[in-house]
């Protein structure tokens, strides 16, 4: 006997499902790509557009692997594909993104401090970098962070260590403290 309603009540749950994860994730996903962009509407945009391409292949989900490792590569290559297809010229009102009900002081002190902590890890390499924006301000687990960028669970502890070591030499103490608790 066929049920009419059995596909839509199939693909009801699995939207349901997806919705779980998207409230789960969201937040973490536009932060990642935010210190990747430092732009407020791109990254509300690669976001949209990472959560869109995980739906679009939501099938091809290897469930041997984890959800957030998953969609932090989606994201990760969202922005690459971004910087791929970037031209280099800005308008001057999206550089300063400024609304009239903002506290202008506080958004120049943010963006200096944004600027001061994207110099210091300007410093290292792109790898370097991921895994330390990863590690700390997305607090995800060393095992994640293998997933995310090909590598062992035990070569990512290294290479985070080794660019704290790094950043370490060559900034202050204050500075490391106040650019790793920053952003």
């Amino acid at each position: 006997m066929l049920l009419l309603g059995g596909p839509i009540v199939v693909y009801n749950k699995y939207m349901e499902r997806f919705a779980e994860l998207y409230d789960a994730y969201v937040e973490k996903i536009y932060r990642f790509i935010y210190y990747k962009t430092l732009h407020k509407e791109t990254a509300e945009d690669l976001t949209s557009e990472t959560f869109f391409k995980a739906l679009k292949n939501i099938k091809s989900f290897d469930s041997s692997r984890s959800f957030s490792s998953w969609i932090y590569k989606i994201a990760q290559n969202t922005v690459i594909d971004y910087y791929r297809t970037l031209k280099r010229t800005e308008n001057i009102d999206d550089i300063w993104d400024l609304k009239d009900e903002d506290d202008f002081l506080k958004r120049i002190d943010d963006k200096i401090d944004i600027k001061r902590v994207k110099e210091h890890l300007s410093l290292l390499p792109s790898l370097q970098r991921d895994i330390i924006i990863m590690r700390i301000w997305q607090d995800m687990s060393y095992g994640e962070i293998a997933e995310v960028i090909g590598k062992s669970e035990d070569n990512c502890k290294v290479i985070y260590s080794r660019a704290i070591a790094k950043l370490r030499e060559s900034i202050s103490i204050i500075s490391f403290i106040l650019l790793i608790s920053k952003i």
